[in-house]
């Protein structure tokens, strides 16, 4: 039976929505094809349809965190505007971090996706995946945030590493929303004076 466009789309909406679920809850590993079908309710070879291998349905999932993940920052770094550049860096890392603590996603970028990026073939890393270093540097000359002695690197490699003070926060325990703020404020400030 053929999917009509709407279905299909429909489909792989659901699809995406289960396997983001189980990269959570369960990991890759323990995740098969069977179980996202039977979720959606699809037999197992229309899974094929919609994603080449269960990989890449993983990999779809990480680019859609990553694209929302950069969207936050975004909008963050757009919506304060007005703010010294320290203060609107640290605010899009907060909120950033917000995002990753409210969703669970940093449990599967911790535990999978390495592993993913290891099994998928060179030329889709190559065509479609970008380190986050790329993605932070290219935010910083967006909205035109240049750290102090023109370490881009450096900021980069700052962010991202207060970025996985997320992975910590249980812990860190009950103070992490104040120990995160401590932290990404001070980088801040030395990184944009």
């Amino acid at each position: 039976m053929a999917f009509t466009d709407y279905e299909t789309e429909q489909l792989r909406k659901a699809l995406l929505k289960e396997t983001r679920h189980c990269a959570v809850t369960l990991g890759m590993k323990k995740t098969s094809v069977d179980q996202l079908t039977k979720a959606v309710g699809i037999a197992k070879g229309s899974f094929y349809k919609f994603f080449e291998s269960k990989e890449m349905a993983f990999f779809a999932v990480l680019e859609n965190i990553h694209s929302e993940l950069y969207g936050v920052a975004d909008q963050a770094l757009h919506r304060n505007g007005g703010l010294p550049t320290s203060e609107r860096a640290a605010k899009a890392v907060l909120a950033v971090c917000r995002r990753l603590s409210d969703t669970g996603d940093m449990v599967f970028i911790e535990n999978d996706a390495k592993l993913l990026l290891q099994r998928l073939p060179e030329d889709v890393k190559n065509v479609h995946y970008h380190d986050d270093e790329t993605h932070i540097r290219q935010l910083l000359e967006k909205y035109d945030l240049v750290p102090s002695r023109g370490i881009s690197l450096a900021a980069a490699a700052t962010v991202r590493g207060l970025i996985l003070t997320v992975s910590h926060k249980e812990q860190i325990g009950g103070l992490y929303p104040q120990v995160l703020e401590t932290l990404v404020y001070g980088a801040c400030r030395e990184l944009f004076k």
